[in-house]
């Protein structure tokens, strides 16, 4: 049973306390570039110190003071989105059992929220949670300041990634580009995880995990001088995905307790994209020799 389903549904008698009501078909003035951030707008302009989520497809999506509220309470992921002129960060989880997913806010933090269902050609029906006594300062404290200062930030990360994968590609010197180096910090760890591990565990998992490891160290060692580079590159990817599957259940194995898991499916999560990037690069080279 998950989290989710273990938090208590409100009562219907819980749901009249708190004044939930629904209306239909708020006006709202819908924005070319992001129509999702305008509905949300113009819903906190009515509802300020309100938690604002708008249904795009089967997803809730939440912006900038929203967002933020609900990465530091939720943990949900912040995302860049918008245009360069007009970023956001946003979160999204599931429409289906919002209520269930954001009563613990109301219950535990006391912030009311509206959620907007539907879509512009069915209409929407906004649902408002009020509550008498809600805690105002909790949304009020999330200042425009600080909702730029994260843009900001995650704006800076993509420039950082940009910026190492361009220079990844347009130099892939083999005895220093990031491909190796994040591969070594892998193996490095990987190597010393499984030799904290029960010795069952490391006869079958920690074996299967050494011999991919093994082919991928081999495949980038090789790739400066390769001749074919896309076919490597290729089976380069197949073996991260498998460090990946195995990463995977390490998690379902329990064996990740003794294991920095998050910071190894980073590293895993990182070399994939890197090789992912120069298949790319090589694909819209079209070779004929490498994709013969």
């Amino acid at each position: 049973m998950t989290e989710e389903n273990q938090t208590p549904i409100p009562t219907r008698e819980e749901e009249t306390n708190f004044s939930i009501r629904a209306f239909k078909g708020i006006e709202v003035g819908l924005g070319q570039d992001d129509p999702l951030v305008e509905i949300a707008r113009k819903l906190e302009e009515r509802y300020p110190n309100h938690l604002i989520l708008v249904q795009q497809g089967k997803f809730l999506h939440g912006f900038d003071k929203t967002a933020y509220a609900l990465s530091v309470l939720k943990k949900y992921k912040l995302k860049l989105v918008g245009t360069a002129d007009e970023p956001h960060i946003r979160v999204g989880f599931p429409a289906g059992n919002f209520k269930r997913r954001l009563w613990a806010l109301v219950a535990d933090f006391g912030i009311p929220y509206v959620v907007s269902l539907g879509n512009q050609k069915n209409g929407r029906t906004v649902y408002v949670s009020a509550q008498n006594n809600y805690n105002a300062p909790t949304l009020a404290s999330v200042s425009e300041q600080i909702v730029q200062e994260v843009i900001h930030d995650l704006r800076m990360r993509g420039e950082v990634v940009k910026a190492s994968a361009k220079q990844l590609l347009t130099n892939p010197d083999a005895t220093g580009f990031k491909l190796k180096q994040i591969g070594e910090e892998l193996d490095r760890h990987l190597f010393a995880d499984i030799a904290k591990i029960s010795r069952d565990h490391r006869a079958v998992w920690g074996e299967s995990v050494r011999e991919a490891m093994t082919r991928v160290m081999r495949a980038i060692f090789m790739y400066g001088t390769e001749e074919y580079k896309l076919r490597l590159l290729r089976t380069l990817s197949a073996d991260v995905d498998l460090v990946k599957h195995y990463l995977t259940q390490a998690h379902r194995l329990n064996l990740a307790k003794g294991i920095a898991f998050e910071h190894r499916v980073g590293l895993a999560v990182e070399l994939g994209k890197l090789v992912g990037g120069l298949i790319r690069m090589h694909t819209s080279g079209n070779s004929a020799g490498e994709l013969s």
